[in-house]
């Protein structure tokens, strides 16, 4: 998809080195209109007319507390210094923006009273579910709230805080749908605060197909009758000729419209809410897209020291070598590629690359161009491994393009459907899709497969219901679909096992799998801070430079109070369980605030003496109190802001129990996924390891009793609902 021109890295440094005066301009202020460049998409000739271009844009950051034991490290002295001068903002607009397809209303919300509490984003979303989400209501009901919330520092100035999220009833959720949540990147979630709301809700459903223009305070719900039955690149393309290049954009593709459950929600820079099918909750009302452009800023407390910290932070994260991305000079001469970010004020690239005129296989003389980042590289197959399907590069990266414009979720595609399908032909359990023999190494068979999918046809009508409730439908590949997803309908992901793409060995992936467990979804898209981050900065990162065991095992115990989650020759220990819990809280918390997963939390840092990422004094564990801080003008603690995470954590456990019956059995049931042998093999041990599930339920008991949560049901108790200050949860649960 076409990208939207936002900061080189060095434009970003000019940035930063701009005189205070500057320092109340918000991340909204700062973005330039779009230059032309051709068009990405299927087959599209050089010549034709152009879509709105790239963009290097900016991902974003966070982390979390364990809950009920001992608090996060706290802050050095600067963390929490006074602010100094008196605040002149705050960085949340306060504001909700409430509309009806089904009455046509729209309503300006105060959402003032939520911040404290439940922080932003990902809280306040949860809080707004357990009160206006009836019991009962599936994912494509009219009661459904699909929200996009902007976090608290979404808007702002801070490094790699572009990030939103999508919550609603997730379709994609398996064996019942239940709340769930996605990621956001682009710029969508920015400009939205910069039009003055914190956040969306949409429910009910329009008679007709529409689209949601907000422009400030004039908010429209708009025909989108020529928009219907068209793919994501030709619907952004044309409401950006239509409303301005200066507009972002969130929207659907044939998929979403015909309720596929792995169908996406897509920016205009090609990120997307991926997982939980959201694009079928906007296709179920009828909303092909929405549309945002925001003229105004997102204001902060403390300008000029926020803007201290954020030099600090930013400084901190590139010296870190958190990330070495490098672009191959051949490719470079050949597609004019450069490194690019998926999402607004990314201080550097992960290595996602937009790529230009890549010839066309399906259609020869034609060409596109695009975008690749994180799992659509898989397309194309890596010669000799799990995904080792012959497609090459041009035709993987047209199918990636394919797959993209009808609104499809490519870890479902790569990591799930389609090696669930070549084992299926290879056991003889399922020969054909329809009439075409399942090959997966012949392109026009991935092709067909995907239109079949976006569009409902054939054995597609089937596929559309994702993976694991196609294998269950069709009575096929019932072993290969359990050792390929883990639960909750979504497939492995740094987890040792059906993922054969990240390395992670045991025991490091026990906390994967108790992450794995105690999710709605996928815990590792606001969870890399974990396995991801270890395996990056450990011995064996295959890099030219990384921390010695030791060293990480001193950051262990100034992180978690103990060296054993950092240690690969320790096992079940209840380490990993205090490990799980602070993760866990940690992604609640950046998910609240908008920050990037990968960059947060800040732990582990290749330039300092011991390894543990710092700014000054601040260590990285801090930074997101330490920006929080400066932006809100917050009076909580950094004790306090982890404590809000926890309630939101809580509080998104008691809406599962009483919506969907969630419980310990549900829990447990990831065991016989993680009880096949590993896929990677620690050195220090020689030998595959499995899941001893006696000891991994010794670990759940330890989890349950650090969160106050009853060990035989996985309920909240009362007393630690009540100690949150969640009294009406604990009296809804108890009645």
């Amino acid at each position: 998809m076409r990208r939207g021109r936002t900061f080189s890295r060095r434009a970003f440094l000019r940035l930063f080195a701009l005189s205070s005066s500057a320092i109340a301009l918000s991340a909204c202020d700062l973005l330039p209109a779009r230059p032309t460049e051709p068009a990405p998409g299927v087959a599209a000739k050089p010549a034709a007319t152009a879509a709105p271009s790239p963009s290097p844009n900016l991902p974003s950051t966070a982390l979390g507390p364990k809950a009920s034991a001992a608090p996060a490290p706290s802050a050095t002295k600067l963390a929490s210094q006074p602010l100094g001068k008196r605040p002149r903002g705050s960085a949340w607009t306060g504001k909700l923006l409430d509309v009806d397809l089904s009455s046509g209303r729209v309503e300006v919300r105060d959402s003032s009273h939520l911040h404290q509490r439940y922080l932003g984003g990902r809280g306040v979303a949860g809080r707004l579910a357990w009160d206006e989400i009836p019991k009962g209501t599936g994912p494509f009901d009219p009661e459904n709230r699909l929200m996009i919330m902007a976090g608290a520092l979404t808007g702002t100035t801070a490094p790699y805080s572009g990030r939103g999220g999508v919550y609603a009833i997730s379709p994609q959720a398996y064996p019942k749908p239940w709340f769930s949540r996605a990621g956001l990147g682009g710029h969508f979630a920015p400009a939205l605060k910069c039009a003055g709301y914190d956040g969306i809700i949409v429910h009910g459903q329009a008679a007709d197909p529409v689209y949601l223009y907000i422009e400030d305070e004039k908010v429209e719900i708009r025909s989108a009758e020529g928009l219907w039955g068209q793919g994501l690149f030709a619907t952004q393309k044309r409401l950006m000729d239509e409303l301005g290049r200066e507009t972002r954009i969130v929207a659907i593709g044939p998929a979403g419209e015909r309720l596929s459950r792995i169908a996406v929600i897509a920016t205009e820079t090609q990120s997307a809410a991926g997982q939980g099918g959201f694009g079928a909750v906007m296709g179920s009302k009828k909303l092909k897209a929405i549309a945002v452009r925001g003229r105004g800023s997102v204001r902060t407390a403390a300008p000029e020291e926020f803007f201290r910290r954020c030099q600090a932070v930013t400084k901190e994260c590139r010296q870190a070598r958190v990330f070495d991305a490098r672009l191959d000079p051949r490719e470079v001469s050949q597609y004019a590629c450069r490194l690019d970010a998926c999402t607004q004020r990314c201080a550097q690239s992960c290595g996602a690359t937009y790529y230009r005129h890549v010839p066309s296989v399906l259609q020869p003389g034609q060409s596109n161009s695009g975008q690749l980042h994180c799992v659509a590289y898989t397309f194309q197959g890596f010669s000799g491994g799990f995904y080792g399907w012959r497609i090459g590069f041009a035709g993987g990266f047209e199918l990636a393009n394919l797959a993209s414009d009808y609104g499809l979720n490519h870890w479902d595609l790569l990591y799930g459907i389609m090696p669930w399908l070549r084992a299926c032909q290879q056991e003889g359990s399922l020969a054909r899709l329809d009439d075409t023999p399942i090959d997966l190494d012949d392109i026009h068979f991935w092709a067909e497969t995907l239109r079949k999918i976006a569009y409902r046809e054939g054995v597609g009508d089937v596929l559309a219901e994702g993976g694991r409730r196609a294998a269950e439908m069709l009575g096929a590949g019932q072993d290969t679909v359990g050792k390929l997803y883990p639960a909750w309908g979504q497939a492995g992901h740094w987890d040792g096992h059906g993922d054969h793409g990240n390395f992670v060995f045991f025991p490091f992936w026990l906390v994967p799998a108790l992450q794995w467990a105690l999710d709605s979804r996928d815990p590792i898209a606001s969870g890399h801070g974990y396995a991801s981050a270890l395996m990056r900065a450990c011995p064996l990162n295959r890099r030219d430079k990384s921390l010695s065991w030791e060293a990480m095992g001193e950051i262990g115990r100034k992180v978690y109070g103990t060296p054993e989650p950092l240690d690969p020759r320790s096992g079940y220990g209840p380490d990993k369980a205090i490990a799980a819990a602070w993760h866990i809280g940690r992604s609640v918390l950046k998910d609240s605030l908008g920050l990037d997963d990968y960059m947060f939390p800040r732990l582990f840092s290749l330039s300092t003496p011991d390894g543990l990422a710092r700014a000054g004094e601040v260590i990285g564990p801090s930074f997101e109190y330490w920006l929080y801080q400066a932006a809100t003008g917050t009076q909580l603690s950094e004790e306090e802001m982890h404590l809000a995470a926890e309630r939101a954590h809580n509080l998104e456990r008691a809406l599962l129990v009483r919506d969907a019956g969630r419980s310990r059995t549900d829990d447990e049931s990831v065991i016989p996924y993680f009880s096949e042998p590993e896929n990677f093999v620690n050195p220090y041990l020689g030998a595959p390891q499995r899941l001893d599930a006696d000891r991994f339920r010794a670990l759940l008991d330890e989890f349950y009793r650090r969160k106050g949560w009853d060990s035989k049901t996985g309920v909240p108790t009362a007393a630690r609902l009540n100690e949150l200050g969640l009294e009406d949860v604990a009296k809804a649960l108890a009645g």
